[in-house]
């Protein structure tokens, strides 16, 4: 749905570093955080099997990615970061030592590929600005069934254009228990800029950094779709 009333909505995809462009930020601008960090899942020291102890080296990023995530908020503002099972133990005590985490909410995206049973779901990791500065309630219940690629997503959302790319009914379920008409969304990670096309439909602002340049091209021209 384009915008109404005349309302113009901002629309930035930017091509670069998520940390250099946050800190050119100015604080408390942001409503909504979504973010869909690497899980370097594969990440290695070796070229072989992974271990947990590999993703230490992401560690001083992601102290500096959180801590930005609380300077921009707003006091009533909301953070949603993708994560699996493997991260999750990962990004938990770096992601508590700037934000609230409220509830760990479960995404079944159906079917999914695996040996050792199936991979069908993934996790949001749910956060705000620590208390007492946030007041918001939520409704509802922390698993969400939303369709992925692998499930039949591309019916309603078209051929996937990157390997980690979520469906747009997912974000928009994000943005409608989060955000109003006229908020500032910011997706850091911001890959083929699905958040940018939910936004767009739901008449949002939106910011998001995306460090491949052939990626900012795709979510150019999805939102020029």
């Amino acid at each position: 749905m384009p915008p109404q009333d005349n309302e113009i909505i901002d629309f930035q995809l930017i091509h670069g570093d998520c940390l250099e462009g946050m800190r050119k930020l100015p604080p408390a601008s942001i409503d909504t955080i979504i973010a869909d960090p690497p899980y370097f899942c594969g990440f290695t020291h070796n070229g072989k099997k992974g271990s947990f102890a590999d993703l230490s080296i992401t560690k001083p990023f992601f102290e500096q990615v959180f801590a930005e995530f609380d300077r921009l908020l707003k006091p009533n503002g909301e953070v949603y970061v993708f994560c699996d099972f493997r991260t999750y133990p990962f990004f938990y005590p770096i992601l508590i030592e700037f934000l609230t985490q409220r509830n760990l909410i479960v995404w079944d995206k159906i079917s999914g590929p695996g040996n050792h049973f199936s991979f069908t779901h993934e996790f949001i990791m749910f956060a705000t600005k620590p208390s007492p500065e946030y007041n918001r309630n939520k409704k509802g219940q922390n698993i969400w069934r939303d369709k992925s690629f692998a499930s039949g997503a591309k019916k309603t959302n078209g051929k996937k254009q990157h390997p980690t790319q979520k469906p747009i009914e997912l974000i928009e379920r994000i943005l409608s228990v989060s955000t109003k008409k006229g908020d500032r969304v910011l997706d850091p990670f911001a890959g083929s800029f699905t958040t940018a096309v939910a936004c767009q439909r739901m008449n949002r602002n939106f910011i998001g950094f995306e460090q491949q340049e052939k990626y900012v091209a795709i979510g150019r021209e999805r939102l020029e779709q």
